[in-house]
């Protein structure tokens, strides 16, 4: 049993490690605009992030489905699927996952919203590419932050849960002993 314990313990600890181990972070870019979509890709691969992109909401859900991402880069304003329903139905899939949202067309509700519904962060065009690096890190910490403190409770559930059986262990060595 105490095993068993050892090695779950282990595997926890392994899979976070390993996570957050991984020096180039994972970002889709979702923007209808090709040019600021290309603008985009070349100045967070300066950065050192790895970057996939989609043209829509629609091509970027299918894609956040498909592959692992470590933050989503949005428009809110595209053809097919806006970036406000594909942030609320990332939401629903994964309620951790980084999304920072962009717009041309800004507003007080829209920011509100997008901030209701989940966003980590909004940022307005024409994006000034230092604050935009700031906000990422931010939320890339943010993530793994809440990464670190899910293990954590789970470990200390399990730690929490095997104290009759390192209690009835000291009981059965004390007798031998």
């Amino acid at each position: 049993m105490v095993i068993i314990f050892t090695y779950i313990f282990l595997i926890l600890i392994h899979s976070v490690s390993t996570e957050e181990g991984r020096n180039m972070k994972k970002i889709l870019v979702v923007e209808d605009d090709q040019d600021i979509r290309e603008l985009l890709v070349e100045t967070l691969k300066r950065s050192d992030f790895e970057v996939d992109t989609a043209e829509n909401g629609k091509t970027g859900l299918e894609k956040f489905r498909k592959q692992k991402y470590d933050l989503i880069l949005t428009d809110i304003r595209m053809p097919v699927m806006d970036g406000l329903k594909m942030l609320k139905k990332i939401k629903k899939e994964d309620s951790r996952m980084p999304i920072v949202v962009i717009t041309a067309y800004p507003s007080v509700d829209s920011a509100v919203e997008c901030l209701v519904e989940g966003a980590d962060d909004y940022l307005v065009k024409p994006i000034k590419f230092d604050d935009l690096n700031v906000k990422i890190q931010k939320a890339l910490e943010k993530r793994k932050i809440q990464r670190i403190l899910t293990t954590r409770k789970i470990m200390n559930i399990i730690l929490i849960a095997f104290i009759p059986i390192w209690i009835l262990i000291g009981f059965f060595l004390s007798r031998i002993f």
